[in-house]
C-alpha cells in the first residue's frame, strides 16, 4: 500500500493540505497528516483548525513513500531548528529515488535549500525560485524524477492528481478526476 506523510505546521496553507489529503484518499492511498508542533491540533493560515494523526517527533518518516510540504506561513517551520527529524531525514534520503517528495508554493524552497532540486524541474510561487532558478520552470505543476511541485494553491487538484498518476497510475488519477467532475488534462 502507499503511504503518504503530509508535514504540516501551525499556518500551513488551507487549500494546499486539504485538498490533496481528500484527493489522494479518495484514490486509496494511505495518507497520515504529521504535525510539527509538540500537539496535533493546529490552525492553518486562514483559519482552519487540523486535527493532525500524530505530531513528529513520534513518527517514522522511512516507512512513506511520499513526503508532501504544503506551503505557506507554515513552510518556514520546515528547517533545522523546529522540524530536526524532517530535516534530518531529507538529509538522509533527498537523493533516493524510491521516495517521492512533493511541495507546492513556497515549501519547494526547502528541498532547494537542501540541495535536492539541483538536477530536478521544478515550480514554485513567483519569488521562492530566485536561489534555485537553475532548474525552475513556469508552469502550474511539474513532475520530474522522483519530484511533484506546484505553483500554488490554484493547482491543488492537479498537483494531487499528479500524485496519484505518479503513485499509482494515470487511470487511477483518472479515475478520481471523474468522480470530482475534473476535466483539464493529468
Amino acid at each position: 500500500m502507499i503511504r503518504i506523510a503530509v508535514i504540516v505546521a501551525n499556518k500551513s496553507e488551507d487549500i494546499e493540505t486539504i485538498v490533496p489529503v481528500d484527493i489522494w484518499r479518495r484514490a486509496g492511498l494511505i495518507v497520515k497528516l504529521i504535525s510539527i508542533e509538540k500537539k496535533k491540533s493546529l490552525i492553518l493560515s486562514y483559519g482552519s483548525k487540523l486535527s493532525c494523526d500524530d505530531v513528529l517527533s513520534k513518527e517514522n518518516l522511512s516507512k512513506y513513500n511520499a513526503i508532501y510540504l504544503p506551503g505557506g506561513e507554515g513552510h518556514l517551520k520546515f528547517n533545522d531548528v523546529d522540524a530536526p527529524r524532517l530535516i534530518s531525514f531529507l538529509n538522509k534520503y533527498g537523493s533516493s529515488p524510491q521516495i517521492v517528495f512533493m511541495a507546492m508554493c513556497a515549501s519547494p524552497e526547502v528541498y532547494g535549500g537542501l540541495g535536492m532540486l539541483k538536477s530536478v524541474k521544478f515550480t514554485c510561487y513567483p519569488g521562492y525560485e530566485k536561489k534555485f532558478a537553475k532548474t525552475y520552470v513556469n508552469k502550474g505543476v511539474v513532475v520530474d524524477k522522483n519530484f511533484i511541485t506546484a505553483k500554488s494553491a490554484a493547482y491543488a487538484v492537479p498537483f494531487a492528481l499528479a500524485a496519484v498518476a505518479k503513485l499509482v497510475n494515470k487511470e487511477a488519477a483518472q479515475k478520481v478526476a471523474k468522480e470530482i467532475c475534473y476535466t483539464d488534462k493529468i
